[in-house]
């Protein structure tokens, strides 16, 4: 087995991961926090992709620059998402709670359909960074890009989170909101403030995916659901693991692309068949714990 190609394999699939630790963290966190499994958080990742790709081709803005707009743009959707929509099924029964967001993501990827047509489109971009070569590997610098930007923003969410007083306050809505809301804190600011921060990775990540990869309304429902295979993995709630569940998987979809025949094409089979093993080995994932009623 050639190993520069093992290298490259291992160096394009870590840089993946970053793309898809943005991706699984937002989403780990909104369940952590509000216990709502978000079904739309690939939609909030696919307007991210689309306002980078406009900002950038329509206005000229810089990719680096456009994707933070993106972030910022998602956070405010987000925060309008949650005090309009999601906020009023916080207290409903689990199925209503799936129910409403998987009806949000099948209205946002139609709405997308009907505004931009489902062709796909590609953000032609210079390389924002200068590749990267390592023993005779290279990986491009936009490849790279993705990956720092994956790692700065995980190290971001975990300092908020450990370092700070709303981290602190987020945290104590999520082990027991009657509790914290007994304390003082405002269980339902906190709700909204985790849509929030959700929201920015999606974005940036959206960003992300427009840089690397393509835009397309259903780009972001290929993404989530390697995003759930990771939160999965890692455990629902569990930010910590999604970087590791993030790295686990897109290895693994790597070297089953690289080295397997017709492997390409076997991305969800990897990510569901992390899914069922997770489920049958250790229900509650690597990191994660038993939720008590």
């Amino acid at each position: 087995m050639d190993f520069v190609l093992i290298l490259q394999t291992l160096l394009l699939a870590l840089a993946t991961a970053g793309l898809y630790a943005a991706i699984a963290s937002g989403l780990t966190l909104e369940f952590g926090v509000t216990r709502i499994i978000n079904f739309a958080h690939g939609e909030f990742v696919m307007l991210g992709a689309f306002v980078t790709y406009f900002l950038n081709t329509l206005a000229d803005v810089p990719a680096p620059l456009a994707i933070l707009i993106a972030g910022a743009a998602m956070a405010v959707f987000s925060v309008l998402v949650f005090y309009g929509f999601l906020a009023h099924v916080l207290r409903q029964d689990e199925h209503n709670q799936i129910l409403a967001t998987l009806g949000l993501s099948i209205l946002i990827i139609n709405l997308a359909i009907i505004a931009w047509t489902p062709d796909a489109r590609v953000m032609h971009v210079s390389p924002v960074m200068p590749a990267l070569s390592l023993l005779g590997v290279t990986i491009p610098g936009n490849n790279v890009f993705v990956l720092l930007v994956g790692i700065l923003l995980y190290a971001a969410l975990m300092g908020f989170m450990r370092y700070s007083r709303y981290g602190l306050e987020l945290r104590l809505a999520s082990d027991d909101p009657d509790l914290a809301a007994l304390t003082g804190i405002n269980v339902n600011r906190m709700f909204a403030l985790s849509f929030m921060i959700g929201g920015i990775t999606a974005g940036i990540a959206g960003g992300l995916v427009a840089l690397v990869l393509y835009v397309q309304p259903s780009v972001g429902v290929d993404l989530v659901m390697r995003a759930f295979a990771i939160v999965a993995l890692a455990g629902l709630g569990s930010i910590p693991g999604a970087l590791i569940g993030a790295v686990i998987l897109s290895v693994a979809e790597g070297f089953v692309a690289t080295f397997v025949s017709q492997g390409a094409s076997w991305g969800y089979g990897v990510a569901f068949l992390i899914i069922v093993i997770v489920l049958l080995v250790r229900p509650y994932g690597m990191f994660g714990r038993e939720r008590r009623a």
